[in-house]
């Protein structure tokens, strides 16, 4: 199995599973609160007025359209800018979430007009010229919402302004057919989600200046799915002047994958593939319905808005030239290796040999089945080497290989609170899981699906990373006062550990590689 193979298998199986996590946090309710509001803030933007919310931590505007309704006509199209619209508009509440299946039952809250973002910048920061961050969420590219994280962090610190937009999902996001490659140059690859991203940055552009932001200095950000996005949106020549760094969080820069063959979905819902009147009058209900079928989706390669993947735009020279940062946690994949808890001995290496065949020895040699409490835990082990770090390893070569500025991170905390209890197939457990995926965002952007508020020693550490994160929004040099000299990773191979300073706190380590044996799964390319 190739380093490639084993990145899409990623983006595959973080898509099937990210859904049931990410959405936990949605259904709980939407950004954190805490405290009463005070007066309404108000600003003027290209569309219009809106009023947000005045916050101990800074100002919000919440629910900000930034592009039409991507219903009707406009399902399955590009987005188009919004509108302006008359009056004030109250923008003291998200948006609705994106249409989407929630563990299999839809929630009445989604919608296909969900074309929204949030904004959090300091008070009194309509005069600065603040670098912005704009963060993508995750989900597998076919659930998540922007409402369960908040840029509060970065604006209690007065260093940035946080925008964080929705973007279409699943078979709404990410799907085309014989109608919609007939209708416009971007039709046959159906990167819908990833043009909204692009659209949303394109309103960053003309707006932010509104709320104390920089447009000629904006970082994207995401996490898993939204990691993949800052990836293609690097090899993206549509995206071109639309940022100026970025942060690829938990997530390999793969491969695009092909557009899917959409019969199987159009079938169901009575209409031919080139009939886009047909399709697009399906109920919203009908398309989410049907996505309990649809486990992942991923960008296309092969149009205009995506010639080629990150890695083959590193390689011929495509790649936005810009400085990126970017990083995994430890065990990236002992959250969803828990589903299988308890996990019988026999049958993990049966697993093993099933998919590693003549190689299985040499995998189970480096992760045997006592190698932790439960076979679980040499089964998260393999899954996050193989699918996660060594993965990044070959995207930062291939980045500082185009010459672009890499700087890797490995989030390390042990003693991370975790996901909340999510039900089957993930049991309630005893288990310390460490640093599993998503964990390092509670830190970050107060993401509402942790199981329990982080204590002094976690806190600190936080404070550390949005200092870190914040260096690199505005410098795209990473470092703060007392911390190690953070080199890049072609500069000696080294990567910052962030860990609390009971455990060590931040350290330059030069044993990443060898202790996720990279040299294994790296060699097998």
């Amino acid at each position: 199995m190739t380093t490639g193979r084993l990145a899409k298998v990623a983006s595959i199986a973080i898509a099937a599973t990210a859904t049931a996590l990410l959405l936990s946090g949605c259904i709980a309710g939407g950004a954190a609160d805490d405290g009463a509001p005070q007066a309404a803030p108000q600003v003027e933007i290209e569309q219009g007025s809106l009023t947000g919310v005045t916050t101990a931590d800074g100002v919000e505007y919440l629910g900000i359209p930034f592009a039409e309704p991507p219903v009707g006509d406009l399902r399955w199209r590009e987005p188009e800018a919004p509108e302006p619209w008359a009056g004030v508009l109250d923008a003291s509440k998200p948006g609705p979430d994106c249409a989407q299946t929630v563990n299999g039952d839809s929630d009445g809250s989604l919608s296909e007009n969900c074309l929204y973002l949030n904004v959090y910048a300091p008070e009194d920061a309509a005069q600065e010229r603040l670098p912005v961050v704009v963060f993508l969420h995750g989900g597998g590219y076919t659930a998540g919402t922007p409402n369960i994280y908040d840029g509060r962090n970065f604006s209690a610190t007065g260093d940035a302004v946080t925008v964080i937009p929705a973007y279409r999902l699943g078979l709404f996001g990410f799907f085309a057919t014989a109608a919609t490659a007939e209708e416009g140059e971007y039709g046959a690859q159906g990167n819908w989600g990833m043009l909204d991203q692009q659209q949303a940055l394109r309103w960053v552009q003309e707006n932010i200046e509104t709320f104390g932001g920089d447009p000629d200095n904006v970082t994207i950000v995401g996490e898993s799915a939204g990691g993949g996005s800052v990836c293609f949106q690097l090899a993206s020549p549509t995206a071109e002047g639309l940022f100026d760094k970025a942060v690829v969080q938990s997530m390999a820069c793969g491969a695009g994958a092909p557009a899917s063959d959409p019969t199987e979905f159009t079938t169901q819902w009575g209409c031919a593939a080139d009939d886009a009147e047909c399709l697009r009058a399906v109920p919203t209900s009908t398309i989410v319905g049907t996505a309990t079928g649809f486990g992942f989706a991923s960008p296309a390669s092969g149009g205009p808005d995506q010639p080629v993947g990150p890695l083959e735009a590193a390689a011929d020279g495509t790649l936005a030239d810009v400085p990126i940062m970017m990083g995994v946690t430890r065990d990236e994949w002992l959250g969803f290796a828990s589903a299988q808890y308890p996990l019988d001995p026999a049958e993990y290496e049966a697993g093993v040999t099933a998919q590693f065949g003549a190689l299985a020895p040499d995998v189970l040699e480096l992760y045997p089945a006592d190698a932790g409490e439960d076979p679980i835990f040499a089964s998260g082990w393999l899954s996050g080497d193989s699918m996660f770090a060594c993965p990044s390893v070959v995207a930062s070569d291939s980045f500082a290989d185009a010459g672009r500025s890499v700087y890797f991170y490995e989030f390390a905390d042990e003693t991370t609170p975790g996901w909340r209890s999510l039900g089957d197939p993930f049991p309630p457990s005893t288990l310390e899981l460490g640093a599993t995926h998503t964990t390092e965002l509670q830190y970050l952007f107060n993401y509402t699906a942790a199981q329990r508020a982080l204590d002094e020693e976690q806190l600190a550490l936080a404070d550390q990373m949005v200092a870190l994160w914040s260096a690199f929004f505005e410098t795209g040099a990473p470092s703060i006062d007392g911390g190690p000299e953070w080199s890049t990773f072609a500069d000696g191979r080294e990567v910052l550990e962030l860990k609390t300073e009971e455990a060590g706190g931040l350290e330059m380590i030069d044993t990443f590689e060898s202790a996720h044996n990279c040299g294994f799964w790296n060699g097998l390319g």
